[in-house]
């Protein structure tokens, strides 16, 4: 119900604009800004599932480490051993922010590049331990669980051409379609049990003193509705997916989703 009424809300608030707004051409550079709700695809999630493989893995931070055992053996008051290690990790939905540049040949075609800005965290991913001392019956068995966190920056060039199908002066639909690159960034990646919070942010990089980064290319297509909000602005809405390979999993693309609002000023 709630939905309902704040949908019907923004209809009558937008009818009296759109009504007073005109169609004006728009042929050359224009300029605006965008924000939008996106969903990263959950391929580089798996970066941060530290498990049971490879030189840094949960054995060598929680057992191989001496200073990190003998903390949380003295924090449990008892020996432990690896349960269940992390599996299906995933995105969080992130705030996506930008700018974007259309140069309009002619009233319906475009050539446009965005830069797109999100800081995608990760959540349900976690471990746990068994501590050794308690009997063996399942009933008996004393479970501790861990969490792994981490957050990235990413940010997005995308170069490509809008086309747009207009109905009257006042609705729009479009397309757009063009290639993508994206730089990732790596900004934490922590594993937290009991008193224990160790950052393993530089586990992929020989240099220590760097964080994980790698570069990204691919394409990306969106469509939705535009229209005139003013004489000087103008909004377009819609779903814009985007399909990038990092290189770091074989023959993997990351497909984003994301609710688009653009604004040309």
């Amino acid at each position: 119900m709630r939905k309902h009424v704040a949908s019907t809300f923004l209809a009558l608030l937008l009818f009296p604009l759109t009504i007073w707004a005109q169609d004006s051409d728009r042929t050359g550079l224009n300029y605006g800004f965008h924000i939008g709700w996106q969903w990263a695809g959950n391929a580089e999630a798996k970066l941060y599932e530290v498990g049971s493989e490879g030189t840094l893995n949960l054995n060598n931070i929680l057992i191989g480490n001496t200073t990190n055992y003998t903390k949380l053996k003295e924090y449990f008051n008892d020996d432990f051993s690896l349960y269940e290690f992390p599996h299906d990790t995933k995105y969080k939905p992130t705030l996506s922010l930008g700018g974007t540049l259309q140069y309009y040949t002619s009233k319906t075609f475009a050539i446009y590049l965005n830069a797109i800005f999100t800081s995608p965290s990760i959540t349900h991913c976690s471990f746990s331990v068994k501590l050794n001392s308690k009997k063996g019956n399942l009933s008996d068995e004393v479970i501790e669980q861990g969490s792994i966190s981490g957050k990235e920056n990413r940010l997005q060039f995308e170069l490509g051409i809008h086309k747009s199908f207009p109905i009257d002066a006042q609705v729009t639909p479009f397309i757009e379609i063009g290639g993508a690159a994206s730089f990732m960034e790596m900004k934490t990646h922590e594993v937290s049990i009991g008193n224990l919070n160790q950052s393993v942010l530089h586990y992929s990089n020989s240099n220590a003193n760097s964080n994980f980064s790698k570069m990204g290319f691919g394409a990306s297509c969106a469509t939705g509705i535009q229209f005139p909000l003013a004489n000087k602005f103008y909004l377009y809405t819609g779903l814009s997916i985007s399909a990038i390979h990092y290189g770091i999993f074989d023959n993997t693309f990351s497909y984003a989703k994301t609710i688009d609002v653009k604004i040309l000023l």
